[in-house]
């Protein structure tokens, strides 16, 4: 079955903004985890909405574990061979989501949520897989109800949905800024804690 997203999976990696984005992500998981005591080394990691695994290939040389998943099987057949080519036996995909609660430290969700059908719903699912204390951390543009076409949470939505899905509410908040030629993105990272147990 085909996805909207296949036909985007051959160029990805290759657009400077995509890596752009991946890169300050990746700083801004490490500060928000340290700002909770916390680091991704060793971690068990759900990479949800994990595309070409721009996120994923950042995490994989201190992770223990990462399940990526996507609905597009054209992305990950992309990450598939990064994974081959760097023999990254602890790195699997699939386009279906894990059922096994209880099972990650971490579940990360790059600029997705807002493309989600049911995204307060889909948290409360994701929530479920965190072990005890997990963290859960997305990125997604912040909306602005001014433009013609708002796309995109906002810092309401994403608080609410964290302490809808039984989590705390660590931030909502702008999680970096970038600016490549005359665009700048500036998109929220939201970062929530199951209960600790």
């Amino acid at each position: 079955m085909s996805n909207e997203w296949d036909e985007y999976a051959p160029g990805w990696d290759g657009d400077e903004a995509a890596r752009a984005y991946a890169e300050a992500a990746h700083a801004s998981l490490s500060a928000v985890l340290a700002d909770a005591g916390r680091t991704v080394d060793g971690a068990r990691v759900l990479d949800f909405g994990c595309g070409t695994g721009l996120l994923t290939e950042r995490l994989a040389p201190v992770c223990r574990s990462i399940d990526a998943v996507d609905t597009s099987q054209a992305m990950l057949d992309v990450l598939d061979a990064k994974i081959e080519q760097h023999g990254w036996s602890h790195v699997t995909t699939s386009t279906q989501l894990p059922t096994t609660l209880e099972s990650y430290d971490l579940v990360v969700c790059s600029s997705v949520c807002s493309f989600l059908d049911d995204y307060p719903g889909t948290l409360a699912e994701l929530a479920k897989l965190l072990v005890p204390g997990g963290g859960f951390v997305q990125w997604d543009w912040e909306r602005d109800d001014s433009d013609d076409d708002p796309h995109g949470l906002s810092r309401p939505e994403i608080s609410a949905a964290l302490l809808a899905a039984g989590l705390t509410v660590a931030s909502v908040e702008t999680a970096f800024e970038v600016s490549l030629g005359e665009m700048t993105m500036r998109p929220l990272v939201g970062v929530g804690f199951a209960p600790a147990g």
